[in-house]
């Protein structure tokens, strides 16, 4: 009986496992043409992907079904704060009072 019921919430683990991949992988593509173009068209976006992948990518790993997709979709977030970390970083070391 119980597992019925997990069954029936097992589509929604899984949409949210996809939902957060493909949220990082446009997060990582503004990320490539803002650098690219040198354009700041992502200003409010970025946040707004970051606080969309995150969340959905934790809710996909409550599922056995899903659990490899909130991998997937958390290690693109956490590369992507690495990434921006490390990016202000050595900015600042180069620049450190702009």
């Amino acid at each position: 009986m119980e597992l019925v019921t997990l069954k029936r919430f097992e589509k929604g683990f899984v949409t949210a496992g996809w939902f957060g991949i493909i949220s990082g992988i446009c997060l990582l593509l503004f990320l490539n043409i803002t650098l690219l173009t040198n354009i700041d068209i992502t200003k409010n976006n970025l946040y707004v992907l970051i606080y969309l992948a995150a969340p959905f990518s934790v809710i996909a790993l409550f599922s056995k079904k899903s659990r490899s997709l909130g991998l997937w979709g958390l290690s693109i977030v956490l590369f992507f704060m690495t990434f921006i970390l490390s990016y202000f970083t050595l900015g600042w070391i180069v620049i450190p009072f702009p």
